[in-house]
């Protein structure tokens, strides 16, 4: 991201959170509405994404279980909406890229990371004209990633690390995932780096092939998050824990029952269940949802990342900033004696 792009994204989020502070008293988006049961209605955000496949069971299964709201989840398509519609309260958090949630939380955005939405989770799919990765230094190539700010821009920068690509060869652009199978058929992109199931999904539809997933170039690593607003932490923090409890509770569900997790998340992974359940089982470590806790040690590596690629200029003093883990932790802990 050059300067002035980065100044604009400043910009951006600097005059949303004045606008935030003059509107936060008047606006009565603020103010959860109330579902045909009597019970608050509570709105997470959420794209069509497999990383996000926990929520999708949490409202599918788990919703009769709810006692003090009614979870409605929002499907966005540009990150600048969700970004929006949590700062005016419409809704109370959302999944969302690491990095991303994490540059807005050290802009100043009033969030913190309370859970990893999964860990690895992602492709990096090529055109068939690129026969190998070790290809790329001998062509000029463009790949996509959903945002400069994504663990898929990190990875693709290990990657090509890894495998010694020159990276004036590279130029890397941001692109909506839902964009990105038609871009590379069109040949306007030469491959991209996405969430799964996309990647899978080229490789069904025989658009281009899988040169990578996530585990063989960061094993483990940070995926997706989900970040709250401090109103959420601060205000409605017994709901709060409710809703981790069940999205921790989806992640084991998934882990025991790929298949019919996959057929319980196709409208919100975008691909048929055939598709989702060899990622979630071939390999098994392709995409995780058993560790959901946020820890310091996932904030620092995937800093230092940001600053070897130039996206920061150093590691925050004090990580602590950026999560929330109590939620998660005591998630985990509910769910270790209902067993």
């Amino acid at each position: 991201m050059c300067k002035y792009q980065r100044l604009l994204f400043v910009l951006i989020i600097v005059v949303n959170l004045i606008y935030t502070v003059h509107s936060a008293h008047s606006d009565s988006r603020n103010t959860p509405s109330a579902s045909p049961l009597g019970k608050p209605v509570v709105k997470i955000g959420r794209v069509i994404c497999g990383g996000h496949l926990s929520l999708a069971v949490a409202e599918k299964k788990y919703q009769q279980s709810l006692s003090s709201f009614q979870l409605k989840t929002v499907q966005y398509h540009r990150w600048k909406d969700v970004i929006n519609d949590m700062l005016s309260g419409k809704v109370a958090g959302s999944f969302m890229l690491s990095p991303l949630a994490m540059e807005l939380i050290r802009l100043g955005f009033p969030a913190k990371i309370v859970m990893k939405a999964d860990r690895n989770g992602n492709g990096f799919v090529l055109s068939d004209k690129i026969k190998s990765i070790s290809d790329l230094n001998t062509r000029k190539t463009i790949i996509a990633v959903p945002h400069i700010y994504s663990q898929h821009h990190v990875l693709l920068h290990q990657l090509l690390e890894q495998n010694n690509i020159l990276p004036e060869n590279i130029t890397v652009i941001g692109m909506p995932p839902r964009d990105m199978i038609n871009s590379l058929r069109r040949e306007e992109i030469d491959g991209f780096v996405v969430g799964e199931p996309e990647g899978n999904k080229a490789v069904s539809l025989d658009v281009g092939w899988l040169a990578a997933i996530s585990p063989q170039i960061w094993k483990d690593h940070m995926d997706h998050v989900f970040i709250a607003t401090d109103q959420f932490i601060n205000k409605q923090s017994a709901q709060l824990q409710e809703l981790i409890n069940v999205l921790v509770r989806g992640g084991q569900f998934i882990e025991a029952n790929p298949h019919e997790a996959a057929i319980m998340g196709e409208t919100y992974t975008g691909s048929n269940a055939d598709v989702f359940e060899q990622v979630l089982t071939s390999p098994p470590e392709w995409i995780d949802y058993s560790d959901m806790l946020p820890t310091i040690n996932d904030i620092i590596a995937m800093s230092s990342n940001m600053v070897r690629m130039n996206l920061w200029n150093d590691i925050p003093s004090d990580p602590s900033v950026f999560i929330d883990p109590g939620f998660a932790q005591k998630a985990i802990k509910n769910l270790s004696n209902l067993k």
